[in-house]
Formats: structure tokens, sequence, C-alpha cells
């Protein structure tokens, strides 16, 4: 998968090039806030793991080729484990001197629009403290489906 915006390319991460990605590794909260993560530490071989298993996608800038962050597609699986064909779980994380610059909203929006072309529903947890992924997915339409217990919002697209 490889689509480019006005001023993203956001394309896979294959196993031979995720050394690439070592500079997100030095913003270990940036995963967990993603809820990639809860307890252990973040590095190339999980990451590796996470490239094989779902669907890793790196933001760069179009121009430079700069590594701005990354967006994962998770599989969702129904109550029995089983995974639910036609529907993912997005995450991501955006370098910190690059956010608030509308770069998640570009590709997200752009991920999430290629996959409604395919009929395929997005869903997204976020806790409901995280006030700027909230704002990314409110831009990127999507829908505020519930709130559990535990304050993590639950949104659709």
């Amino acid at each position: 998968m490889e689509i480019k915006t006005k001023r993203l390319i956001i394309e896979r991460v294959r196993q031979q090039n995720i050394t690439e990605l070592t500079p997100l590794l030095k913003y270990q909260s940036l995963f967990q806030q993603a809820g990639l993560v809860t307890a252990r530490k973040v590095d190339l071989a999980t990451l590796g793991m996470l490239a094989q298993t779902e669907c890793l996608l790196q933001i760069r800038e179009i121009r430079k080729r700069v590594l701005l962050g990354l967006i994962i597609l998770l599989h969702s699986y129904d109550k029995t484990g089983v995974i639910l064909s036609g529907q993912y779980e997005i995450g991501y994380l955006l370098l910190p001197q690059k956010q608030h610059q509308g770069y998640m909203t570009e590709g997200v929006n752009a991920v999430c629009n290629q996959l409604s072309r395919s009929q395929i529903v997005v869903t997204a947890e976020v806790k409901g403290n995280n006030t700027s992924s909230i704002g990314v997915l409110k831009r990127c339409n999507f829908i505020r489906t519930a709130t559990t217990s535990g304050m993590i919002e639950l949104w659709k697209h």
C-alpha cells in the first residue's frame, strides 16, 4: 500500500526496511498513547513482528522523505477471537516536533478514504483525555459510538 497526499507519502513497512523506524524508538510514550504496548519497551524486533502480522504504515514528508510517524492497522476480532474481515482498528503516532501541524489528520484521512473505497470499516479506541487524538478522529469524520467505564472512547469511520 502506498498513498500520496499533498505533503505526505504513506507506505507499508516491510521487514527489510524496519530499521528506518529507529528514530521513533526514543519516544516510547507515543507507542503507549497509541495503545500498542502497555508495559514493555518497543524495539525494532517488536516493530518487525507488527510489520509481519499487521499493517504498519510509515508516514514521510513527500519532499524530504523525512520520517514523521506511523499509522498501524490492527486486525479486529469478534468475541470468540475470530478475525473480522473488512474491519481494522487504527492506531497512530507522530514525532513530537511534527505534532499540531495537520500531518496526522492528513495521513489518517488518506488511509481511511482508501480503505472506504474497499468497504473496510476503521475503528479506534482513544482515552477520553487524549484531546489531540480525538481531534484527529473528528476531523477525519469518525463518529464516537461508545464510551466505556474506563473512559475509553470507541470511534468508527
